[in-house]
């Protein structure tokens, strides 16, 4: 018996310890899912901050990044698999003895190879990526290549005759090229500006496209913009053309103005053609507008030949393949493709891109394409010219082709801005985030944007600025007028931006199925007192004359998700405002409002809020109901005399801008008042702050913008009793800062005051009164540092001597020395492999500058020296061999400033 009774105590027992294995196993599972979870919201975060830093940088990602990231993408969507399995099993196991529980010991294996994955990557992303953290790299000048050579004979006399009459013909001031929208003018003359012989001749080429804007006023702002020039608020136009002739007299300029619609007097814009070294070309789709402008020679483009065209096309089509040949079934249906554009380029090269692989594809495949084409009915398209009704049937294909609905409707947003305008490109993407069509910044950059540009449907120009790369996008105007056809009767959208329309239009009210409309750029005064549209998604009214916005207009809107009011005078919204539940983007700059009602703050959805250069006097403590708000702009507003501190609850809050408003910040809390202002500290508890500007008017302390660890752009302007003499230490190690402004502060010669801020990237120090030297800031040291720009630091009287040593300061492209009058001595000498990588040097209004430092030509990457004429006059040339005056003019760029233009 008692055998027996051991025996089942023994089986007892080990079927107890059995289970107490199998829950210790369970339990081992659990921790190990509970593990991979984590991992996979790690590498999650890691990816938000990299696409979050390059988007707010305007960089593109290394190619170690870009294949990290793709890699990471494969990697996590196996992790999320493997972990939704289990939970789905850990959920339906009743015991530990059940068919489920046996699946999660399954999972068990599975789980650590996903964290081994996990780790493995981890790993590639510490050893692959670079050290120093920078892992983007400033995008191509255009990120659409120019073409090598254009193609056709017809073309390439064209380009020789223009050449002739750049260089060789004195009689010829004024070149008028004309001809058809997308023929070939602009590529035309891309290849004149790019031309070494044009280069070397003209001192200066600057390049403006006109479009429809003939403002005089405008253009000269341009023409400021293309040589770097500051353009003043309150300038007239008299005093613009002023400048202007003052900089180009007696100066080789070659001044392109592309797409002229009507008549432009170049006297006006500051530009003498009585001067012998300025030539000016003018392109327009009219030859009148041309003749008018005072052509001394016209050259006509016209259509390519049908060989012309089809080694135009096989180019685009066949990029990989182009020397390779194709069987004739094939040659003969891709021929009769390319024969549909016509001979117009920009059809050939836009059709060509959607080209099926030459190889890998079936016959029938170009017969689909081929019968495509045909079907178009060109009388679907509302235009007079028949040939421009011809074209559009391939460009739609090419618009058709696009890969998704959602970048077809990237693309068709850009219809709903004006022909020929320089669209922003976070401006476009924050509507097509507000629109649900993108997730992020960075897929509408490198994604959408790319695709784009690799079909040639939009083209994009990287223009840099204050260390920040601006996107600037054009879509050609065919291009556009063929989207605004397609977004009309395919798309519910409605685009009449730029139409001179005085009246909101009768179209808009006889579809109350619109999705989209957009009325910018007109001279609308008047809104109806009713609209319905229930399905209204975006709504663009900018740059118009409108002064009231009724109550009964919104009332309908419930979809709204983009509204844009900016540039008119309205003074108040109506209070119907709030029935916009869905309003994500709320543009409002440039406005005439004072106040903003408690309705306006109910849009608990809004993430973009601008009322920069607006009268606004307060931002009211309901702010804080804007829970989802990330970039809240209130730039020159002027009038700004209060914000709420329930700012401080606005925690998603990514982009603050407060530049040089009325309302200054206080390090300390506000005491006395019966109603109490934002203080510093308030807005230093929005810890996901990326950018933030804004005004003091006491010195900054510890633990205030330091415990900012996110920030990557900070601007700071001290009021003028403000004395900063310091900055915090706290502020000196900020890990992820890239651009640091300082306007105001006057700090003294710190040691190594910036020292650790190892990402800085720009740097700008304005009127710091208290300035000697830069030597000692630990400026040098910064790997990444490729921008400084000081200006106005009356006693500043050097640089240092680190800046003529090799190994200091070994990613500085541009030095900008502005109104230094104190500023006596650059350097003394430049050694070999110092500042490897400066491109421009400027220095303005630093009369006591005499001496250029010797050995200046040991700067292998200089490319210009920038100065004013007086003060070029007066330097001296330390070496013998830079005496030349030839080496000078390679040197040197002289911009005489007009006596009466100041900063």
């Amino acid at each position: 018996m008692d055998s027996i009774s051991g025996r089942v105590k023994e089986i007892i027992s080990n079927r107890l310890q059995a289970i107490v294995n199998e829950i210790k196993h369970l339990t081992c599972v659990s921790n190990d899912a509970e593990r991979l979870r984590h991992e996979i919201d790690r590498v999650k975060g890691i990816v938000d901050r990299i696409n979050s830093g390059l988007s707010w940088k305007g960089l593109q990602p290394l190619a170690v990044v870009r294949h990290w990231m793709i890699t990471q993408e494969e990697i996590v969507k196996s992790a999320e698999k493997v972990f939704l399995q289990y939970e789905e099993n850990k959920h339906r196991c009743l015991c530990c003895c059940c068919p489920h529980c046996f699946l999660l010991k399954r999972s068990s294996r599975k789980i650590h190879n996903a964290l081994a994955e996990i780790d493995e990557l981890l790993k590639m992303k510490d050893s692959d990526f670079p050290k120093n953290g920078d892992l983007g790299e400033p995008p191509e000048k255009l990120l659409q290549p120019m073409e090598k050579e254009l193609v056709g004979a017809l073309v390439q006399e064209k380009l020789s005759e223009l050449e002739t009459l750049m260089l060789e013909d004195d009689s010829v001031r004024v070149v008028g090229v004309y001809g058809m929208p997308g023929v070939g003018k602009t590529s035309l003359l891309k290849q004149i500006i790019n031309n070494e012989k044009v280069l070397n001749f003209f001192e200066l080429v600057i390049w403006v496209t006109v479009s429809g804007e003939c403002d005089v006023s405008a253009l000269q702002r341009r023409i400021f913009e293309r040589i770097e020039l500051p353009w003043r608020s309150n300038f007239s136009s008299d005093e613009a053309a002023g400048v202007l002739h003052s900089i180009f007299k007696d100066r080789p300029l070659l001044l392109i103005l592309d797409d002229v619609r009507t008549s432009v007097d170049v006297s006006n814009l500051g530009i003498s053609l009585s001067e012998d070294t300025i030539k000016v070309v003018v392109t327009s789709r009219d030859k009148e507008v041309c003749r008018s402008m005072r052509a001394d020679k016209m050259i006509a483009m016209k259509h390519m030949s049908e060989e012309e065209g089809w080694e135009l096309f096989c180019r685009g089509a066949f990029v990989a393949c182009v020397d390779q040949s194709m069987d004739s079934e094939k040659e003969s249906l891709a021929r009769s493709i390319a024969k549909e554009c016509k001979g117009h380029p920009l059809t050939i090269k836009t059709l060509a891109r959607t080209m099926p692989p030459l190889h890998s594809s079936a016959p029938s495949e170009w017969e689909y394409i081929l019968k495509e084409l045909k079907a178009i009915d060109p009388q679907f398209y509302r235009i007079d010219e028949e040939i421009l009704r011809e074209l559009f049937a391939p460009l739609k294909h090419s618009y058709d082709s696009l890969e998704t609905d959602k970048l077809r409707l990237c693309f068709l947003c850009m219809a709903a801005y004006g022909d020929d305008q320089e669209i922003d490109a976070d401006q476009l993407i924050q509507l097509w985030l507000a629109e649900g069509l993108v997730k992020s910044r960075f897929e509408g950059r490198y994604g959408v944007l790319k695709i784009l540009v690799d079909r040639c449907l939009v083209d994009v120009e990287v223009k840099e600025e204050n260390g920040i790369h601006s996107w600037k996008v054009k879509i050609h105007d065919l291009l556009r007028d063929m989207v605004v056809h397609v977004a009309e009767i395919d798309q519910n959208s409605l685009f009449l931006g730029g139409q001179s329309l005085t009246w909101f239009p009768s179209s808009a009210h006889k579809n109350v199925h619109w999705v989209r409309i957009s009325l910018m750029h007109n001279r609308i005064r008047c809104l109806p007192d009713k609209f319905y549209c229930r399905n209204l998604v975006t709504l663009l009214l900018n740059s118009n004359t409108i002064e009231e916005v009724p109550e009964g207009f919104l009332q309908h809107q419930g979809m709204l998700k983009v509204l844009d009011l900016s540039n008119t005078p309205i003074k108040f919204l109506p209070m119907s405002i709030n029935h916009l539940y869905d309003l994500l983007y709320l543009q409002l700059s440039s406005t005439q409002i004072r106040v903003l009602h408690d309705q306006t703050f109910e849009l608990s959805r809004v993430q973009f809020l601008d009322l920069s250069f607006s009268p606004l006097i307060c931002i009211q403590s309901m702010i804080q109901e804007m829970k989802s708000l990330q970039i809240l702009k209130l730039a020159h507003c002027y009038d700004l005399e209060f914000l709420s501190p329930a700012i401080s609850q606005v925690s998603g809050l990514e982009e603050l801008d407060m530049w040089k408003t009325l309302f200054a910040f206080s390090c300390e809390l506000e005491t006395g008042e019966e109603i109490k202002k934002a203080s510093l500290q308030d807005v230093c508890k929005l810890h996901r702050l990326k950018r933030l500007r804004l005004t003091l008017k006491s010195p900054l302390e510890e633990r205030t913008v330091g415990n900012l660890l996110e920030l990557q752009e900070l601007w700071l302007l001290w009021m003028p009793q403000v004395r900063q003499t310091y900055l915090p230490t706290d502020m000196r190690v900020m890990p992820n800062l890239e651009r640091l402004h300082l306007y105001d502060c006057h700090i003294e010669g710190t040691s190594e005051l910036f020292s650790e801020l190892q990402n800085l990237n720009y740097l700008k120090l304005k009127s710091s009164q208290l300035l000697l030297t830069l030597s000692g800031l630990g400026l040098g040291r910064l790997s990444n540092l490729k921008e400084i720009d000081i200006e106005e630091c009356l006693l500043l009287t050097e640089l240092g001597e680190e800046f003529g040593r090799k190994g200091c300061f070994p990613a500085l492209r541009k030095l900008k020395l502005w109104m230094l009058p104190s500023l006596e001595s650059l350097p003394s000498s430049v050694e070999e492999g110092a500042l490897p990588m400066l491109q421009i040097l400027s220095i303005f209004h630093c009369m006591k500058v005499k001496v250029l430092p010797r050995g200046l030509d040991n700067l292998k990457s200089l490319e210009k020296i920038r100065g004013d004429k007086e003060w070029r006059n007066e330097i001296s040339w330390e070496d013998e061999e830079m005496r030349n005056p030839n080496l000078h003019s390679k040197y040197v760029e002289i911009l005489e400033i007009h006596e009466n233009y100041h900063v």
